[in-house]
């Protein structure tokens, strides 16, 4: 086995760690890039360099290096004007509650 398939190993290994979506999209990038690293072809075309750099780049975004470098305070998670809208939004992201036609009308219309 040589180099360059192990880092491709490695990168597959991580990438299938990474969590499911909570918003489906058009494309997952999880699913996406273990098409890519999966496919023999398209790694003959990337250096061993190129994959020893992206192996990097993906282990410091599992392991959220810069989510944890970079801390943010309440200021910006819980700010000061209409702080219920973001609770709302982060809620929804979540998947915590979802908002009814009604609901939806009511915050449009009153801003609540």
């Amino acid at each position: 086995m040589t180099k360059h398939t192990e880092i491709a190993e490695k990168i597959v290994a991580l990438l299938k760690t990474l969590p499911k979506d909570r918003i489906s999209h058009y494309a997952s990038f999880k699913e996406v890039q273990l098409a890519r690293f999966q496919n023999k072809e398209h790694l003959a075309a990337i250096s061993e360099q190129d994959l020893m750099l992206q192996y990097i780049s993906l282990r410091d975004l599992v392991n959220d290096k810069y989510k944890n470098y970079y801390k943010l305070d309440d200021k910006l998670l819980k700010p000061k004007g209409n702080p219920e809208y973001y609770n709302r939004l982060l809620g929804q992201l979540k998947g915590e509650k979802k908002e009814s036609f009604w609901t939806a009308v009511r915050t449009v219309a009153f801003g609540k």
